[in-house]
């Protein structure tokens, strides 16, 4: 069954939004945020155990960046970050924008992302116990 859920951290110009979907054991994670949604890079990880001692999990991670977009090294974190996490296929697409950001400004998204991450694998674990 084909399960989702929406949510939403911080406001105005630092806003990111998900809608999340869970596929089976899978999970399909649409990010957006900022003044102007749109897709800039997606990605999708794949878990499995570290090849150095087999015992620590982490995730194989491949993506797919829209020319002059910067979303690649979020998405491909985002997706990493899930799939170890919840031990399961995880896509992440990723499309936040702000005009004429400013690095502080830029901190304050990445943490909000940073939240909004904890509160999916939060709401996926609720889902699947």
């Amino acid at each position: 069954m084909i399960q989702s859920f929406n949510l939403k951290v911080g406001s105005g110009r630092y806003v990111v939004e998900t809608i999340a979907v869970l596929c089976g054991n899978d999970l399909n994670v649409t990010i957006g945020g900022g003044e102007k949604y749109h897709i800039g890079a997606s990605a999708i990880a794949v878990p499995r155990l570290e090849f150095k001692d087999g015992k620590k999990r982490t995730a194989s991670t491949s993506v797919i960046c829209v020319q002059g977009h910067r979303e690649d090294e979020l998405s491909y974190k985002a997706a990493k970050y899930l799939s170890t996490a919840l031990d399961c296929t995880v896509t992440v697409t990723v499309g936040i924008h702000v005009d004429n950001i400013k690095q502080e400004e830029f901190q304050i998204l990445l943490d909000n992302v940073n939240n909004l991450l904890d509160s999916i694998i939060e709401n996926v674990n609720k889902i699947k116990s």
